[in-house]
């Protein structure tokens, strides 16, 4: 849980929402104003309007959030001082980590997991340094970074096993596949190991519905 470290609930300006996504099927819908579709265009599912929402506040008062923090002097930045402008990045990044949580709590679509576990993880690193956030749950979303990124190579190494290939360099590269292949594999059933061990720690009341089971 974020401490609040006397930021206020709000930052000054509320950004714009970014566009709403089906869960199931990733279609983008663009939306600038009431009344809000009820069904998917596509898929014809209903719309979870309000994990929509706040995933998108979510994303966009990180995207604010860290544009200041990015441009902020190293020179300025000491951990027993926070300044002003630091202050009004981390009001942001508050705002996007609660919303991100709510969100978190339901189904996404694909690219908005990928990319919340991303915020998610990049911000657990600053609210660190802050300790606006323990080393279990910094740890915890780091960790789930970890393991997406592991998923994602595995999921490409799977594709270029799958292409047909010949000749004696293509028998070589795709021994070097398999070997990295066996290497993920390891990779991610210590990661799932880990994970599973910090949910018990932290025991969520409502643990986030932030993982995907990979494909073997």
């Amino acid at each position: 849980m974020v401490t609040q470290m006397q930021i206020e609930d709000q930052p000054a300006a509320e950004p714009e929402l970014a566009p709403l996504m089906c869960a199931r099927c990733g279609t983008e819908l663009a939306v600038e104003s009431e009344p809000w579709p009820e069904f998917c265009p596509n898929c014809r599912r209903t719309l979870d309007l309000a994990t929509q929402f706040a995933y998108s506040r979510g994303r966009d008062a990180f995207i604010a959030g860290q544009e200041i923090l990015i441009n902020i002097s190293p020179k300025k930045r000491r951990k027993d001082l926070t300044t002003e402008q630091e202050l009004e990045g981390l009001q942001y990044y508050t705002q996007a980590y609660s919303s991100l949580q709510q969100a978190f709590l339901a189904e996404l679509a694909e690219s908005q997991r990928q990319l919340g576990i991303e915020m998610m993880a990049a911000m657990v690193q600053v609210f660190l340094q802050h300790g606006m956030v323990s080393p279990l749950e910094a740890r915890y979303w780091t960790t789930l970074m970890i393991e997406l990124t592991t998923q994602l190579e595995y999921a490409r190494l799977i594709e270029k096993l799958t292409q047909s290939s010949s000749g004696l360099f293509s028998f070589f590269l795709r021994w070097r596949w398999q070997m990295r292949k066996i290497q993920l594999e390891q990779a991610l059933v210590g990661l799932e190991q880990k994970i599973m061990l910090l949910e018990q720690h932290i025991a969520f009341v409502d643990k986030p519905r932030a993982r995907k089971a990979l494909s073997r």
